[in-house]
This record gives C-alpha cells, structure tokens and sequence, in this order.
C-alpha cells in the first residue's frame, strides 16, 4: 500500500557500511563527480541542484533543493576511530542524479557538522554524507513546491555531546547566554512572503508582502524599546527567504518565541476578521485550504503531509504556542474593536504550516485581516490602523511574557 508519500525513511546503523566510503586520508568519501547532463530520455527527471544550510550553537538545518518529489533513505553510522571515521548521517537520493558540483565537499565547520559531501554513487543514486562532529540527534522530512528534503541535527540531550565534543576538538566554549530571571529573551518575527513571492494581491494591487514587513519592523522597534528583549526579522526588506529558512533561522538564534505575520485572502471578497494559528493536523477544509496558500502548494500536498509531519508538531512546546495564539488573538480583536468598532473574531485555529514546522519555541501564525475586503484592505495600508494591529500584537506577547513570570513565580 503506498504511504502518504513516495519517500521512504529507512533509519540503519551497520558498521560494514564504511566500505561504502572509506578512502585514504581524511576519512569516509562518496565517490566525486561533476554532475553529468542525462541522456534525452531522462532530462527533466530527478535532480538535486542545490545543498544550503543553517547552524547555530546546538542546532543545523541541511536543506537539499530537489527537482521534484524524491524517495530517500536515510542512515546514522557510528564512528568508527580504527578507519578514522566520524558518526554520520548519510541520504540516498533514490532514482535521482546530479544537478550540481560535487568535486568539493560543503564546508559547515560548527558546533554539529564538520561538512557536507555529495556524489553520484550509483547510476540512479546520489548519496549525501554528513559527517558530524559528535553523535547527534537528528529527523528529516520532505516539503513540496519547490521539493526539499530537510534534515534537522540536534546536540545530544543534557549537552553531553556537546561538552565531549568541545573536549575533544579543542573548541572554545560558547559565551554562557545572558538569560533574564524568568520570561522572555528574544523574539523572531517573521514577515510573510517576501521577493518573487508577493503573497495574496488585495484591492487596489497592494500586496501582502509590504504591508507585513512595515507591521513587523513597527512591532520589532516597540517590543525593543517598551520590552527590552532582542528582536530578529527573518527579512528586513523585499527579499524572498524560503520556507523552511525562517524556522531555521529562530532554532539557530535559540528565541523564545516565533510569530510568522500574514494577511488573509478569500475568493470571497465579503470575509473578513482575523485568526490565529498552531501548527497541528486538522480536518478543517478552510485551514487545509489557507495552509496550502500559505504554503505556495496544493490542498493534495496538505493532506499527504498530514501523515508525515504528525510527529514533526511541536510536543512539548504545543501547549504553549496554542496559550500565545489566544493571547494574541484576543489582544489583536480586544485593541482593534475598542478603536475602530467591529472586528470579525475568526479565532484560534490549527493548520499544517511549513514555516512553523521544526521550531524548537512556541510559534504561531497571524492572519491580521483580508487583504481581499475591500474595507480591511484599504485600513491596512493606514499607518494608524498599522499601529493599532502593532499595539495589539505587543499587547498578546506582553501577556504571555506576564503568564511565564505568574507561572515560575508559582
């Protein structure tokens, strides 16, 4: 019976499979190729084009950029001293071949990872090599529209691992964070859509791009100066930044919360209000259908992911993204309808959001109106309907930072 996708997820440890890599020197080697145009047949097939990542102190994204859907498997070696062999984390890339430079290896050199290899290491396969600089934990999940296949890697719990690893390679110890007493450090904000990606087109061609950017750096400055935590935009200007890059980048700054700004959109040019959401499966067709917009893929990809990215929901920190959801969602209607009247309360949702998925804080996702409404359009391009969304925004986080201080206090 066929899964929710044609991706498998094979999770092996065997200590032969180091013949697979060994080479002399610096250890374990798929082999290099430069990558070589298919035969006619085959061109427009499956190709990888592109390996990026992120990293931080306890955290690296590896994200490879694939053509189309792939099926994969993936494999953890112990490291083996006696072949002078680190742990690693190795992908197959099934039925798919090259469509980058693989002649030298991707140098990461963090905390985590060491560097990225890559090779066409069977006709149909391409093999990617991680290799890490201590066993870690680490998942994977494949996103569609563009495909990618997201590898996470995490430091080992309690930090063990990443004490021994700083033992070992001589490392300086990171700076011990200047955490406050109790609430909230950093905060990343991140402004929809962005570059090639305009998000929904309202009224009068006013897209959602610029009208979450100037709310965003509003509230970044408000939150900096009336708060005093450290606030990092995932974009400061009309710059397009996947997906999965923005969670990445909250992971990699360790912040304490990660609030994604949205306008809403609708075929239905008399819906209005605003909504707040949690990353969650659900069976409702209108959030299915909004995180498929959202997402810049298709209500089928939702529903297939739903499955896949069950176990990739936040768990422990699933409680308290949904207590910020409703902070923010009564602050923005509570501000909003005491200024301007009434305001459509559209409530507290949950929905298969990509840019949510994989963040180790609690984050939400805010519709601050339809850009389609011809009322809710025309006031959000006012600047002091801008700052009556800004002041609800730091009201709803303001609470939740009061809520932890009532909670450690207890």
């Amino acid at each position: 019976m066929r899964g929710p996708t044609s991706a498998k997820m094979v999770f092996q440890v065997s200590a032969l499979v180091w013949i697979l890599f060994a080479m002399p020197g610096n250890g374990a080697e798929p082999a290099k190729t430069k990558p070589a145009a298919p035969p006619d047949g085959e061109r427009g097939g499956r190709l990888l084009t592109r390996i990026r990542h992120t990293s931080s102190q306890s955290y690296t994204r590896v994200t490879m950029e694939l053509s189309t859907e792939v099926p994969y498997e993936i494999h953890f070696l112990k490291e083996e001293p006696g072949h002078q062999l680190p742990p690693r984390i190795y992908v197959d890339l099934l039925q798919t071949r090259l469509g980058m430079d693989s002649s030298q290896p991707i140098l990461v050199e963090d905390r985590l990872l060491r560097q990225v290899r890559v090779g066409q290491f069977a006709p149909n396969v391409v093999r990617v090599v991680l290799d890490l600089r201590s066993v870690s934990r680490h998942r994977a999940f494949l996103l569609p529209d563009p495909y990618r296949l997201v590898v996470d890697i995490h430091a080992g719990g309690n930090g063990t691992g990443l004490a021994a690893l700083e033992k070992r390679h001589s490392l300086p110890a990171p700076p011990m964070p200047q955490i406050p007493v109790a609430g909230l450090r950093k905060i990343v904000l991140d402004p929809g859509h962005g570059g090639k990606d305009p998000g929904a087109i309202g009224i009068g061609g006013v897209a959602e791009k610029d009208i979450v950017l100037r709310i965003a750096k509003k509230l970044a400055n408000k939150l900096k100066r009336e708060m005093g935590v450290q606030v990092v935009l995932t974009r400061q200007d009309d710059t397009f930044v996947p997906l999965e890059d923005r969670t990445a980048m909250a992971n990699a700054e360790e912040a304490d919360l990660f609030v994604s700004l949205h306008t809403n959109a609708s075929p239905n040019p008399g819906t209005r209000g605003i909504e707040t959401y949690y990353l969650d499966n659900t069976s409702d067709e209108a959030s299915i259908l909004l995180a498929a917009r959202e997402n810049g893929t298709s209500r089928r990809n939702i529903s297939d992911l739903q499955f896949i990215l069950s176990d990739l929901t936040q768990n422990s920190k699933l409680e308290d993204s949904i207590t910020l959801a409703h902070r923010l969602q009564s602050s923005l209607v509570s501000q909003l309808g005491h200024r301007y009247g009434d305001v459509k309360n559209l409530g507290v949702k949950k929905a298969l959001f990509y840019v949510l998925v994989g963040a180790r804080m609690p984050s939400v996702l805010s519709e601050l109106l339809f850009i389609t409404n011809k009322v809710e359009a025309r006031t959000l391009t006012q600047r002091a309907y801008q700052d009556a969304i800004v002041e609800g925004l730091f009201n709803g986080i303001k609470k939740y930072h009061e809520s932890l201080l009532v909670v450690k206090n207890l």
